[in-house]
């Protein structure tokens, strides 16, 4: 053999072994993107590739939402309805009605554990933008307010909607069909800690750790793992606090019947769904309202999964429908 054909051999074989590490890597990589809204973060893992151009189709989806359901935007269309004077017909959006038309579900199906009219209450306690869109306005409104049609609604009450515990799970499910539409089928996608995982990863499920609530730092004490659809939530008031100089504490939710921030802040609770991320994510809420013994009872009822991580020795309490982890 001449010098000549043993370094072509060698070039055709550097160039197999470049192959086959090529071909083993794209078989593992993921491709992620983030970037910032809500007050908060986003992330996208996919083992697809994201081009700029569906990057930017996420980045003006989200913008899009935020101008739909952010109270801090003055120009976004809650912040108009916020602003409206009672007992007119105030035209709404699909987005709108289907938010709107779910949380008053919820509020029925919980007995008012879960309210989106406390936007006052909030704001007031600090947790909210710093002024209210209205003078006067009511902590939680009791006459509430009307479906005219699926596009219109009237405010019988001098209240605010406050759509932080569900607008994020609503952008998680628009992000998840633009990829979806896009055929990206494999990814996870989390806003603030609202999740849809969709397909695997690779051929492997798609791992979620559930946050150890007796730490402040990230370490999950249980996991859940999935290879098709699912929608995580995890509420909980370990993190999202604030304290008075005389030490008092006061929580980021608000139980609408006292109008006082939770008491029993020693749990976390994750809720999924194979829906949507907006209902894992206002059921989380309302779960974290009720509180384990109500919210388990109200779960077997509705067939919700619910798990419940108990600060004190991570007990874990889980209702009849949760089967997504050990």
């Amino acid at each position: 053999m001449n010098r000549f054909t043993a370094s072509k051999l060698i070039a055709i074989a550097v160039g197999l072994i470049c192959i086959i590490f090529a071909y083993n890597y794209n078989q593992s990589a993921t491709y992620q993107i983030s970037g910032s809204i809500y007050g908060t973060n986003w992330k996208l893992v996919s083992t697809e590739y994201i081009p700029d151009s569906i990057k930017q189709s996420i980045e003006d989806e989200l913008s899009r939402i935020d101008y739909i359901a952010s109270n801090y935007k003055k120009s976004s269309e809650v912040s108009r309805i916020n602003a409206a004077p009672l007992n007119q017909i105030l035209t709404i959006s699909s987005e709108m009605y289907s938010l709107l038309s779910f949380a008053e579900y919820l509020y029925q199906i919980t007995d008012g554990f879960y309210d989106v009219t406390l936007g006052s209450l909030i704001i007031n306690n600090g947790f909210g933008p710093p002024t209210a869109m209205i003078e006067n306005a009511i902590p939680v409104s009791k006459e509430r307010f009307d479906f005219i049609s699926n596009d219109s609604i009237v405010k019988n009450d001098n209240f605010q909607f406050d759509l932080s515990s569900i607008a994020k799970g609503f952008a998680v499910d628009a992000i998840s069909q633009l990829l979806i539409n896009a055929n990206r089928n494999n990814f996870l996608i989390d806003i603030g800690g609202e999740i849809i995982v969709n397909g695997s990863k690779h051929g492997s499920p798609w791992i979620i750790g559930i946050q150890n609530p007796s730490i402040n730092q990230n370490q999950s004490i249980k996991e859940i793992l999935t290879t098709s659809f699912l929608a995580i939530a995890t509420s909980g008031e370990y993190r999202n606090k604030k304290i008075s100089n005389t030490g008092q504490i006061t929580s980021h939710t608000f139980v609408p019947k006292t109008q006082q921030s939770i008491s029993d802040k020693s749990y976390s609770v994750t809720v999924v769904s194979e829906q949507s991320s907006m209902i894992a994510d206002a059921w989380a809420t309302a779960m974290n309202v009720m509180g384990p013994d109500k919210g388990i009872s109200i779960a077997d009822e509705q067939g919700i999964p619910v798990m419940y991580i108990m600060q004190e020795e991570n007990i874990i309490i889980k209702s009849k429908s949760w089967n997504y982890s050990d």
